[in-house]
């Protein structure tokens, strides 16, 4: 039988040609009068001579050399006129939310949480686009992720915790199916005993911990093992009826499970079991090296 799925055509554009078509100021501010141009919520195309005058360019052709030298990989030509492809929107949004060019800092500001460790408060910091939240006694690591600059807009440090949070949950949500969030690739993951952690996790939260990979954008980055499980396709269920504040409160508060109960109870293969608790209900999850369950037992 032959596979329905079938790529007609891959096609690519080298990146280091793709990114030098950016290095000219009229051509970005092509991108964001194209991005810009809306009617009602939907894309509108802009036929030549409206964008042209949007972008306050008298010369004809120098104008149109530079539209040109843009379509086909960020612009696309409709009859209607000029809009943007996918590349180029994402290029729009990036660009809109400053995610190449700001650098803000915050200095550590007060987390209303207690840490886990040593019940000292929690404190926040901000920097290099990476939000990190740990002890200001012991220096537990209790959140690490990166964060868009738009979050810090808001000048309300409850706002951008609460953004932190929803914005690892949704890639943790993505992850925990397999699927990349950067790229939507096949997602791998390794799964790290406690005594097994590198130099590299030496600083993660207490517990197994899980590398998540993706091998075609080289996305990657680590988690504590019950963060994500409470995630898995066969482990959602239990916790969205029995525990659903696991699946809202900040994830530096939500603690499904204590990591001084969670066993590897096999080395070769590897078997971690990791009980939840939620509700008077036990669901016990038992998982390999590559996180997939390979045993539920409910009490």
């Amino acid at each position: 039988m032959s596979n329905p799925f079938e790529v007609s055509e891959r096609k690519s554009v080298p990146p280091a040609e793709a990114f030098a078509l950016l290095g000219n100021e009229l051509r970005v501010s092509i991108l964001l009068e194209l991005g810009d141009a809306k009617e009602g919520n939907q894309p509108r195309p802009l036929p030549f001579e409206e964008l042209r005058r949007r972008c306050d360019v008298s010369d004809s052709g120098r104008f149109n050399y530079h539209l040109q030298e843009l379509l086909g990989v960020f612009v696309t030509e409709k009859s209607e006129g000029y809009g943007l492809l996918y590349p180029g929107v994402i290029l729009y949004q990036a660009i809109k939310a400053d995610s190449f060019t700001d650098r803000t800092t915050v200095e550590p500001f007060p987390v209303d949480s207690a840490c886990s460790a040593c019940g000292a408060d929690l404190e926040a910091t901000y920097r290099n686009s990476m939000l990190v939240v740990r002890c200001g006694d012991c220096e537990a690591l209790a959140f690490k992720y990166h964060l868009p600059p738009g979050a810090i807009r808001s000048n309300d440090p409850d706002a951008v915790l609460r953004a932190a949070s929803v914005y690892a949950r949704r890639d943790l949500v993505t992850v925990a199916s397999d699927v990349c969030p950067t790229c939507a690739s096949e997602m791998y993951h390794d799964v790290v005993p406690e005594d097994e952690k590198s130099t590299d996790l030496e600083h993660a939260m207490p517990g197994p911990a899980v590398v998540h990979h993706c091998s075609y954008c080289k996305n990657f980055f680590s988690t504590d093992l019950p963060e994500v499980l409470v995630y898995h396709p066969d482990v959602l269920p239990f916790v969205a009826a029995n525990a659903p504040h696991l699946l809202t409160d900040l994830l530096w508060t939500a603690d499904a499970c204590d990591p001084d109960a969670i066993s590897v109870t096999r080395r070769d293969p590897l078997r971690v079991s990791v009980p939840l608790d939620a509700d008077g209900e036990r669901l016990t999850v038992t998982v390999d090296r590559s996180l997939d369950v390979v045993e539920t037992e409910r009490h």
